[in-house]
Formats: structure tokens, sequence, C-alpha cells
């Protein structure tokens, strides 16, 4: 029988809460929140999830009860599934999926010009949206409303654009053909709205700001995954093709909270000017995303910290070529070295991480190690 195995309204959930609600208002002098989403090994939303809504169940209770087994201050939730595809489909992308994978969208245009044809479908009629939807209904009746539901991460306009027109032809037209990307952006704003409004209507329990973060039941704002334009636009093209986009979600869900893979230090400052953000996300280590190496060092990740809460996480690629394979040692000669040199306030720690087959007992040990290192005992 598939069913949730602690109590929702514990002491230690209602503490993560706490943790993490001070992180995100960037309360002075708060206990750092440590983190650890990996505790389960079965996340996906591939063709076979996407088809049996048990076995997403299976997968949803399974990582919650995980979170709940281990130290964690992260609260447990239920899995949404994966969004990235949701609004393209709706403009004419055809959602394809490769065995054991997420789906991914085929690229509907290859002529900026055919934008002026694109009309939005019905949400009922957009096989990814409505098969959310009824998975946000299969899931409140089978484990009830006390866990929050992970809401969506929804894509970034501009990210949903290079998914609906051929990335080359999207950078070109930025230039040779401004007043298409910028109705394409709109029209993908617009219906991004509406498909959150739609999933907050049947949601009794939303769990904020959602995929990607460490979320809680208040409602601090909406993650927006902000990736293709992160990386792939100057400052100057971001603050005309993505910003105004990103402001206007900022404005409409009352707070911003940016994903993004990569290096985006040249667009950091950029992100300080979306209306309502909130905080953001970054893959620290020299590999992916590189921190400054004194709080006093002149650098928009600098500047980021002194206004925003943020979320610092590993992975195997930000580890780079010196510190694969050696988790600890990256996370005090590296991470923690570079973060207390400044405030933390407003600071959210994934733990040091552990090797592939890790088992929960595992996980216990790495979250306890990173707080004892946070702590400097």
């Amino acid at each position: 029988m598939i069913e949730l195995n602690f109590d929702p309204h514990s002491e230690w959930i209602a503490r993560a809460h706490c943790k993490l609600e001070a992180a995100y208002k960037r309360h002075p002098g708060h206990e750092i929140p440590v983190v650890e989403p990996y505790v389960y090994p079965n996340l996906d939303t591939t063709e076979e999830s996407v088809a049996d809504l048990d076995r997403m169940l299976e997968q949803a209770v399974g990582w919650a009860n995980s979170l709940a087994a281990t130290d964690n201050d992260w609260p447990p939730v239920i899995l949404s599934f994966c969004s990235v595809v949701m609004v393209p489909e709706a403009l004419g992308c055809e959602v394809v999926f490769h065995p054991g994978q997420n789906p991914w969208a085929r690229h509907a245009l290859s002529d900026i010009n055919e934008v002026w044809r694109l009309k939005p479908a019905k949400m009922n009629e957009v096989p990814m949206i409505r098969r959310q939807i009824e998975w946000i209904d299969y899931a409140q009746r089978k484990l009830g409303t006390d866990i929050p539901i992970w809401t969506l991460d929804i894509q970034s306009p501009f990210s949903v654009a290079a998914q609906i027109v051929e990335p080359d032809e999207l950078l070109a037209a930025c230039l040779t053909s401004p007043r298409e990307v910028h109705h394409l952006c709109q029209m993908v704003t617009d219906y991004s709205i509406d498909m959150m409004q739609k999933q907050f209507e049947i949601m009794e329990h939303p769990g904020f700001p959602g995929a990607n973060f460490p979320s809680i039941s208040e409602n601090i704002g909406i993650c927006i995954a902000d990736d293709s334009p992160l990386i792939m636009l100057s400052p100057e093209m971001y603050r005309e093709f993505a910003l105004p986009y990103n402001c206007q979600l900022g404005e409409m869900f009352g707070g911003i909270h940016i994903h993004s893979c990569g290096d985006y230090r040249h667009n950091l400052d950029n992100l300080l000017d979306i209306t309502n953000i909130r905080s953001i996300q970054v893959h620290a280590g020299q590999g992916e995303f590189p921190l400054p190496e004194t709080a006093e060092e002149d650098c928009p990740f600098n500047r980021a910290r002194k206004k925003l809460a943020f979320f610092v996480d590993v992975n195997d690629i930000a580890l780079g070529d010196e510190y694969r394979g050696r988790y600890k040692e990256h996370y005090t000669e590296y991470v923690l070295a570079r973060l207390r040199a400044g405030d933390l306030t407003g600071c959210i720690l994934q733990s040091c991480g552990c090797p592939p087959g890790a088992n929960l007992d595992d996980f216990n040990a790495a979250l306890d190690w990173t707080r004892q290192q946070v702590s400097g005992n």
C-alpha cells in the first residue's frame, strides 16, 4: 500500500518551515537551513510515469517519506510533473519522450515570422497540462492535503521561446526581428500566468516557491527556470528580451525565485531588477558557478547576496576536475571558505552531498557533517 509514513504536523517539519521562512525573508542571524533533496533515487516524468498515476504516486510518496526519514530542512512535498514542455506544447511544439528520460519539446518554428500564426491551445486540450491537473486531483484524493504539492517551476518566457523557435533563428531575430520576438515572449507570458493561476485554483495546499527550491506553505512567490536567457543573452539583450516578461511574472505572483544551471554571473545584476525578486539558486563550484574569493570583491554575486536569499547547491559538474569525487573537501575548501567570508543572511545550503548509491544513513551523515562545518564545531 502506498502511503505517507510520517506525521505532517510534526515538530521537525514545523522547525524546517521556520528555518526556511527566516532565510527567504532574510532575517538576520537566522539558523542556516541545510537541505538534501536527492534522498530518493526515482523522480521522473518519463512516458511511463505520465501514463500511470499510481507509478507517479509511488515516486511522490517515496520521496516525501525519504525526506521525512532524514534530518532534513527540506520539508516533505508532493512531486509535480516536469513542467518544461507544458507551455511549448500549448503553442504547437511536439512533446518527445526518449526511453527513461523526461520529455522535451521539438521546435515548432524555424522562421520567426511564423509567430504571428501561433494560437495558444486551451489548457484542457494540452496533454501535459491536462495530465498535471489530473495528477493534482488524484494526489489530493489519495494523500489528503496536509502535505503541500510542489508548485511548478515554469520556464521563463524567453526560455519557452527558445523551445518554440529554433535557437539560432531566435537569437538572430533579436537583432533582425525584435517585434516578433517580443510578440512571442508576451504570448508565452500571458499563457504562463493563466496556467499557474489554474494550478493554484485546484491545489488546496501548494508549496512555494516550488520545484528546484525547498518549499514552504506560505506564499512567497513562484520559481522560474531562466536557463536559456541568463546563459545565452548579453546583459543588454537580457534587459530587452527577458527582463520585462520576468517582471510581469514577479508582479503577478508577488515573488520570483530564479533557478538556472550554468554560470550566469554576466546577467546576475539584471536579476536584481526583476519585480519582487526574492532568491536565486547557484550550482556553486569552479566547474559551473565560481564564487568570489572574498566578500569584499566588487562583483555581481556579492551585490546579490546583500539583497536576496540565495540557495547554494552543488553537483558533479560544479565540482570541476579538481574536486571531482571529493565532496567534503570541495565543501570546506571552496564553498564554505568563500561563503563564510561574507554575511550569510538569506543563505540556504545543500549538504556536502554523497557519492552514487548512497542510502538514507549516508545522507543523514552528510547532513550532520555539513551542519557541524557550518557551525564551526
